[in-house]
């Protein structure tokens, strides 16, 4: 008999049959506490509590990036936001371990990248740090020593399965690079893709011509793989290559990372400040209000498991300039305009080109908001992930959703 829930409405493929019987799952997002992941886990989570059939217990730092009200009627048990690698090494080893116990839970989502070395229950990892499966000489060169040796340590856990039960991915780049890792075939690994959450109207959606100057949005939180520092020979290129007016916003706050300092200081001490604008971070519920002063998305960044930017850019209808390289492919299709993120040259003739090119940044907007209208919601994400533990729980393979959908 094939038992559906709520949750699975809108799945793109059949179910296999589910289990007889409720079961409970516990989400571990102790360490999540920046950026995209932030964002992921609160709508995850919030999904879940709309799945009726099972129960869920979220795991969250207590840090004001998760409001009460983001994780619905999952209970939610809050956690100090260790700082230190080893003192969460002992939460995730004996804490989590305990509380799956002591709640009898079926499976366990660890959505902070590492599964417990000896999981008290089938476990599912959601792997969303790029930095464990790639190996980016310039990017690793900006790393601090405390960043090295967390990388080292992901790395070598990923590499050993540290006895997971399958992993979730978020793009199929991810996967390849996943299995090749870990000298596998990437059976265990599914493909999951994240959303936004339903984008307020921008006040410019329809993208009615640029702004004097021209604005380019370099929206992120400084990281060593963002690949900031390439901006600032950018810029001097580009007045080369026009005369039209233009400027850069960065959304950098100087104490979130030693690089963000040097950066600012060198836009200072070079006399940018005119040309790349820091406007700090972004807060929450405000990217419509930054997109409407934006032009067009430019991410040089070197490596990412996803990208929420850009379909960002793509709700909002901005055109989008990013790196050539396979995650950015994967993502952005014909919605981009692709340069070398390490070549200052080709950066800034692709912003030039973006600049002169009206035509072009029609053609743009118009692709991106066409893979922005087939991208799956959060029911139908969180529908994938109920599939995935209940697979887990009942011992049966992990499937790879994004096999089964026609976009594969």
């Amino acid at each position: 008999m094939r038992v559906v829930s709520k949750c699975t409405a809108g799945y793109p493929f059949p179910l296999e049959e589910s289990p007889a019987r409720p079961v409970k799952f516990i989400v571990e997002a102790i360490g999540v506490k920046t950026g995209g992941g932030v964002a992921v886990t609160r709508r995850l989570v919030g999904s879940l509590a709309r799945c009726e059939r099972h129960k869920f217990v979220a795991l969250l730092p207590a840090i004001p990036e998760y409001a009460p009200g983001d994780t619905g009627t999952v209970p939610v048990l809050r956690f100090p936001p260790e700082a230190n690698l080893a003192r969460r090494h002992l939460l995730l080893n004996r804490t989590v371990p305990r509380i799956c116990r002591r709640e009898q839970a079926d499976a366990l989502l660890c959505l902070g990248n590492f599964p417990p070395a000896k999981p008290p229950c089938p476990t599912v990892v959601l792997l969303q740090n790029a930095w464990y499966v790639y190996d980016d000489r310039t990017a690793w060169r900006r790393l601090t020593l405390r960043e090295m040796f967390t990388v080292r340590y992901g790395r070598r856990l990923l590499a050993a399965r540290s006895g997971a039960a399958g992993y979730v991915v978020q793009t199929r780049v991810m996967k390849r690079r996943l299995g090749a890792l870990q000298g596998g075939s990437g059976d265990a690994i599914a493909v999951i893709p994240t959303a936004l959450p339903p984008p307020p109207p921008c006040a410019r959606a329809a993208f009615a011509g640029p702004h004097d100057p021209f604005t380019f949005l370099c929206l992120s939180r400084y990281a060593a793989h963002k690949n900031s520092e390439i901006l600032l020979e950018a810029v001097e290129i580009l007045r080369k290559l026009t005369s039209g007016r233009f400027r850069c916003l960065l959304t950098t706050a100087p104490d979130e990372h030693p690089g963000a300092r040097k950066l600012l200081r060198r836009i200072d001490r070079q006399g940018l400040q005119d040309l790349i604008v820091n406007r700090g971070p972004v807060p929450r519920g405000k990217a419509a209000e930054i997109y409407a002063e934006a032009d067009a998305l430019l991410l040089p960044t070197l490596l990412e498991s996803y990208g929420l930017a850009y379909d960002e850019a793509m709700h909002f209808g901005r055109p989008i300039l990013t790196s050539d390289r396979e995650f950015a492919h994967e993502r952005c299709r014909d919605a981009a305009i692709y340069f070398d993120p390490l070549d200052a040259e080709s950066v800034a003739r692709a912003m030039a080109r973006t600049m002169e090119d009206s035509e072009l940044r029609v053609r743009l907007v118009a692709s991106g908001r066409r893979i922005a209208a087939a991208a799956p919601g959060w029911e139908e994400i969180a529908a994938q992930f109920v599939d995935v533990l209940e697979r887990a729980a009942t011992g049966r393979p992990i499937r790879d959703a994004a096999a089964a959908s026609p976009e594969a």
